[in-house]
């Protein structure tokens, strides 16, 4: 079984990478830690809590940090809603469930000493606890197989022109978690997440499947695929669970080694990835960056692996 720890602002995609964590067969997940991203902390945590409760999955939560470590607070929600995911149909009923913890760094940090094996650590909100745990324990390093991150581009952004939400939301943590030596990266990227694309067959997929855990999960799917367009015509890249499909299918995904930087000075350009696949003995890579996806069959396997997810 490999170890593996999230990393996460839920967020409807982070909902979807956490079930297909939860149904792999060959993954021990150790815990959960929750961080401000797609929108303030207080309502990410409510969402994690409320996704592990209706959906039976036996992970500790571990709220974080609320704010970035330079600037103030960015959130997607001017994109995602004031809950950081919205639904055309019922909406998943709030909890009273309270989180494991109130320190997700130290969570974190404690279940990668604790673990006899490295840990694949997995990112797909800002980098900020990442970067904390990496100031706080540096030889942590040696603990992590490797970090798996969605986050950057190779090509244009999203929030702003240049840059990705992820690296924006936090550059200078970004900067740290690329800059530390020994840590074995693995980034997913923009310009791989727009080779997977949601569409409206995808959605009428999921609407047929029965129970109330599927009519929840439909409800949000539908609004998150009509982002771009009202009647759901221009279909909708998805980014975070293209982290958990490549666990299932890593051959669905081509890599190629680069050199990544974040920018933190430009007026226009704060939070870029810079990528420079320029690399040998003087300039190294420090990354392996996700190029290539067959995008119909990743579709297809977050779908199937978040079915299974759903079955008693």
């Amino acid at each position: 079984m490999t170890p593996v720890w999230l990393d996460a602002d839920p967020g409807f995609d982070d909902w979807l990478t956490m079930l297909m964590l939860a149904a792999h067969p060959r993954l021990r997940w150790l815990g959960l830690s929750v961080a401000a991203g797609n929108a303030p902390l207080p309502v990410t945590l409510a969402n994690a809590l409320r996704i592990r409760h209706h959906y039976g999955l036996r992970v500790p939560v571990h709220a974080g940090c609320a704010e970035p470590l330079a600037g103030a607070l960015e959130t997607a929600q001017r994109v995602l809603g004031a809950q950081g995911m919205a639904t055309t149909g019922p909406a998943l009923p709030e909890v009273d469930d309270a989180a494991d913890g109130h320190d997700g760094v130290a969570a974190m940090l404690a279940a990668l000493r604790a673990s006899e094996q490295p840990v694949t650590l997995l990112a797909i909100g800002p980098l900020t606890h990442i970067a904390r745990a990496l100031q706080a324990a540096p030889d942590i390093v040696e603990h992590i197989a490797e970090l798996v991150l969605m986050g950057g581009s190779t090509e244009r952004g999203n929030h702003t022109p240049a840059a990705e939400f992820n690296i924006y939301a936090d550059p200078e943590a970004a900067a740290i978690v690329f800059d530390t030596p020994r840590l074995k990266r693995r980034m997913f990227g923009l310009n791989l997440c727009r080779q997977v694309q949601l569409e409206r067959r995808h959605v009428a997929q999921v609407q047929a499947w029965p129970g109330q855990r599927a009519a929840w999960l439909a409800g949000y799917l539908d609004a998150y695929q009509r982002i771009r367009s009202a009647d759901g015509h221009v279909p909708m890249p998805l980014y975070d669970p293209v982290v958990a499909a490549w666990l299932w299918q890593p051959e669905l995904f081509e890599f190629a080694p680069a050199r990544v930087d974040v920018e933190l000075q430009g007026r226009f350009t704060r939070g870029m990835t810079v990528c420079d696949f320029r690399v040998g003995d003087a300039r190294p890579a420090n990354a392996e960056v996700a190029m290539h996806a067959d995008g119909p069959a990743v579709i297809e396997q977050v779908l199937q692996a978040t079915q299974q997810a759903l079955r008693p």
